[in-house]
């Protein structure tokens, strides 16, 4: 079994459901991520993001044994954002998330980072995860400070759009 087999299918907190994204989610993720300040925010989501990449998207999630992908839905149950493990990245586990403007500075991602954190439990190779976040975005530091993550390393960003910038690399231990 995969490390990624090991993962739950779905994941539920107090507001939030994390479950696989589906053919029908498209309009929604496009909606979404196509804002040029949630692609600012993040390593590798294109913009201006199109139908074809969200289609994309939702392929290689059920696909690609490297990354273990979940939407974020409420009760309504539309995407509202991803959060996601890079099974293969590195070393370690690597956590990586982007959520729509409309829903930022609700403690989402927060919640969804924690509920995800907590499902993995005792899986061995769990038991530290990785996450980089541009230093400039303080909101996305928060959240993950807010989920357990202590700053380990301090990088230069190498991707074309944040060349040389300030990336934190900061972990997170079960405890």
């Amino acid at each position: 079994m995969t490390l990624k087999h090991q993962l739950p299918e779905t994941v539920r907190t107090e507001r939030l459901t994390l479950r696989a994204p589906e053919p029908s989610d498209v309009a929604d993720l496009v909606a979404m991520a196509n804002n040029a300040n949630v692609f600012a925010t993040t390593a590798t989501l294109p913009f201006p993001y199109t139908v074809a990449h969200a289609e994309g998207f939702v392929a290689n999630a059920a696909a690609n044994p490297d990354v273990k992908a979940y939407v974020i839905t409420s009760d309504d149950d539309r995407p509202m954002g991803v959060i996601s493990f890079k099974l293969a990245a590195g070393p370690l586990p690597e956590l990586g998330y982007w959520l729509g403007e409309p829903h930022w500075g609700k403690g989402i991602v927060t919640e969804a980072a924690i509920g995800l954190l907590a499902a993995v439990g005792d899986t061995p190779e769990f038991a530290e995860v990785d996450a980089r976040v541009l230093e400039s975005n303080i909101a996305s530091v928060r959240v993950l400070e807010k989920a357990g993550f202590v700053l380990f390393e301090c990088l230069a960003g190498i991707l074309e759009r944040h060349r040389g910038k300030p990336i934190f690399l900061m972990r997170w231990r079960r405890r």
